[in-house]
């Protein structure tokens, strides 16, 4: 990222910071523009901006999400009644066929961000 780039970001998390606090302050926007010494033209031009990042951002968090899942009872498998295995790094799940819809569900949610 060039170091225009960088500016250009930082101005936008600046504003992003801005726009919350002037619709939090309950003030009309024009005034609390005055109060600050900001043309509203400048103000409402950020605004569309950062607006139109965030409908372009996904909609999931950046962060990684934990699921809870319920704890399986411990059974003594075969490794060959297992249907498939998944494998990431020095981790593996075994599926079974008796696996019910919504754990598979709720499996697939949260490793969709790795």
């Amino acid at each position: 990222m060039t170091s225009t780039e960088l500016k250009h970001q930082a101005r936008q998390q600046k504003w992003v910071a801005a726009i919350q606090n002037c619709r939090s302050s309950g003030l009309p926007v024009r005034q609390w523009c005055k109060q600050r010494g900001i043309t509203p033209s400048t103000y409402y031009r950020w605004e569309r901006e950062v607006l139109s990042i965030a409908d372009a951002a996904p909609e999931f968090p950046g962060a990684p999400a934990f699921a809870e899942l319920p704890a399986p009872k411990q059974q003594d498998r075969n490794v060959s009644e297992c249907s498939a295995t998944l494998r990431i790094g020095n981790s593996s799940i075994d599926f079974y066929q008796e696996l019910s819809p919504d754990l598979l569900k709720a499996l697939v949610e949260a490793l969709r961000p790795c």
